[in-house]
């Protein structure tokens, strides 16, 4: 099968450690409860650290951001393989990569998604979570196997709305499955503000039942407008917190990684296009545009207007250090287990400033 040289790709095998709290974390709290409990008083709460998890695109700069010891990342979802509709799977584990995330005391997750030759794919996904399920099963544990792999990143999206139960069944199967042999499950799900039948984009997610057995799950809140439609901010602070809301009404806070956009989105409005900016090529946008900035408070969201040397007229809507700050804070005022972001390479250090800012 196809997983076999994927995973004898990655490696040397090295230690894992640091992962699922460890022996000692635990008999230092016994031992603090204890001498509390002797003086009669409450042993104080230890504020929960949150989580930054990262994903890697696989590009120069995204590895370098991935091995940054000067941001408050914690986790790094590594790569993109590929499933196929038979279960078997393509691509390879960058084994550099893997070993100084895991020296760094970073959790590291391989993303496998359903992607195939025009984005999401249905049949795909249908292929692997049904006709083909217990190989895909068999594979994706034999892939959470490889040395300094805390876990597995689970991105299936764009399912057929009728699969929704069988996804269901599968990630409780593989969550049983990893958690059998120690690794950790960690699902990326569209947002939502409800659990509506007739959107055909988030109804297979059933929140409730994976929260039941998912470890972490990732609400990617972003892309709230999209190229192809209408000017829009990428991830309104209104949109997000009733997502998130609802999204903590199904699944325990605890579990809920919020999701933060390292990008805008540039409208051509004369030609119906757009195309993705990233955080840090935003100033050199503005500087070449000249245009001033426009706060959206309702959104937390900024944007410009300008005319291209070409006649064609844009609209441009961005994150700046003041809204992923805003947003980022929704971690906290919520109690969930922290923040993503997608993706590594594309921010600068501004932006992991906001995000110490709000989580700390």
């Amino acid at each position: 099968m196809k997983i076999v040289s994927l995973i004898c790709a990655v490696g040397t095998a090295l230690t894992l450690s640091g992962c699922g709290g460890g022996g000692g974390g635990t008999s230092a709290t016994n031992a603090s409860t204890s001498a509390f409990t002797a003086t009669g008083a409450s042993p104080p709460v230890a504020a929960q650290a949150k989580q930054v998890l990262g994903f890697s695109s696989g590009s120069s700069d995204s590895i370098v951001s991935a091995e940054s010891a000067s941001t408050p990342v914690t986790a790094v979802s590594i790569g993109n393989v590929l499933v196929a509709a038979d279960g078997s799977m393509s691509g390879t584990l960058p084994a550099n990569l893997l070993s100084s995330v895991q020296v760094a005391g970073k959790a590291s997750y391989v993303r496998i998604s359903n992607s195939g030759v025009t984005g999401f794919d249905p049949t795909i996904a249908h292929g692997a979570l049904v006709t083909n399920r217990a190989a895909t099963l068999q594979n994706i544990v034999a892939l959470a196997t490889t040395a300094n792999l805390t876990g597995i990143n689970l991105d299936f999206e764009g399912i057929d709305p009728a699969d929704r139960d069988v996804y269901t069944s599968f990630v409780t199967d593989l969550a049983a499955k990893l958690h059998a042999i120690h690794s950790t499950l960690l699902l990326s799900v569209p947002a939502k503000t409800s659990d509506n039948a007739s959107q055909a984009w988030t109804w297979p997610y059933n929140y409730a039942a994976l929260g039941q057995n998912a470890d972490l799950i990732q609400v990617m809140t972003y892309d709230e407008n999209i190229p192809s439609g209408k000017p829009g901010p990428v991830a309104g602070s209104d949109w997000m917190l009733a997502s998130l809301q609802y999204a903590a009404t199904q699944i325990p806070a605890s579990k809920i990684l919020l999701g933060l956009p390292a990008y805008g989105y540039d409208w051509n409005l004369t030609s119906g296009s757009g195309t993705s900016i990233a955080f840090k090529d935003i100033p050199a946008l503005l500087a070449s545009t000249g245009a001033p900035p426009q706060w959206d408070a309702a959104t937390n969201s900024s944007h410009i207007a300008y005319v291209a040397s070409d006649g064609s007229t844009h609209q441009v809507w961005f994150e700046t250090t003041q809204s992923i700050q805003v947003k980022a804070q929704f971690a906290n005022t919520l109690n969930l287990a922290g923040v993503s972001m997608w993706a590594l390479g594309d921010e600068d250090a501004s932006f992991w400033s906001a995000i110490k800012a709000a989580i700390n």
